[in-house]
């Protein structure tokens, strides 16, 4: 699968003019901003980077990991797994492959949109999902990825994850994604179940110039983008 990565450089660059464009827009007062919000402005202050949950693509990314190991994988793996593989996404590319919101839970950070879906397989009246269970915590793939829901960056950046950490037993998994600075700063606090985990601190684990050019990219976008709701 040896896809050709595309540069920072070179993807950012229609983000930025895009950028540019809004704020024309808006600063030439021909956007009426309206002061009604869908949350509240503390929420939007302290979680800036949003991404929409795309099921379809969840699926079929999940079912590419399932097929790649022979049809089948402990669910505790597959979500770390996810996650690694969304956050590579957003850094190298300016989102992640499926979105959703993110949570710290005891055993480290996983999709809450993905974890409700896989809680659902099998139960009566649920949605039917082209998985199925054996035993407690096995997804069996009932039918192979339809890679038509995944763009080019998306299946470069699953092999590039199943590769570097699909051999790797469950538990040692957990404790690597334990110690990434992103999860240890949201680490659930005493009383809590769960905390929640911003997109923005997924960059935490990428010190380097230019992920946090990438991070100020998406900021950008997104801050312009909130004034068109």
């Amino acid at each position: 699968m040896g896809r050709k990565m595309a540069s920072v450089k070179d993807l950012t660059r229609p983000t930025s003019i895009l950028y540019n464009i809004m704020r024309w827009i808006r600063d030439a007062g021909l956007l009426f901003v309206t002061a009604t919000r869908t949350e509240s402005h503390m929420e939007k202050a302290h979680h800036k980077i949003q991404f929409a949950f795309q099921p379809k693509k969840a699926i079929h990314a999940m079912l590419w990991f399932l097929y790649r190991n022979n049809q089948s994988m402990d669910k505790f793996q597959l979500v770390k797994l996810f996650f690694l593989a969304d956050k590579k996404h957003l850094v190298e590319y300016g989102r992640p492959i499926a979105g959703g919101k993110y949570l710290v839970m005891a055993h480290g950070p996983v999709c809450s949109e993905l974890l409700d879906m896989l809680n659902t397989i099998e139960l009566v009246n649920a949605p039917p999902l082209p998985f199925s269970k054996r035993g407690a915590y096995d997804i069996i793939a009932a039918e192979p990825p339809d890679t038509q829901f995944l763009s080019e960056s998306d299946l470069n950046v699953l092999d590039e994850v199943y590769h570097q950490y699909g051999h790797i037993d469950k538990w040692k998994l957990r404790n690597i994604v334990h110690e990434l600075a992103s999860c240890k700063k949201n680490e659930p606090v005493e009383g809590e179940k769960r905390h929640p985990l911003p997109y923005e601190d997924f960059f935490e684990d990428y010190p380097n110039s230019q992920a946090q050019r990438m991070l100020r990219i998406i900021l950008d976008e997104q801050e312009a983008w909130a004034d068109f709701i």
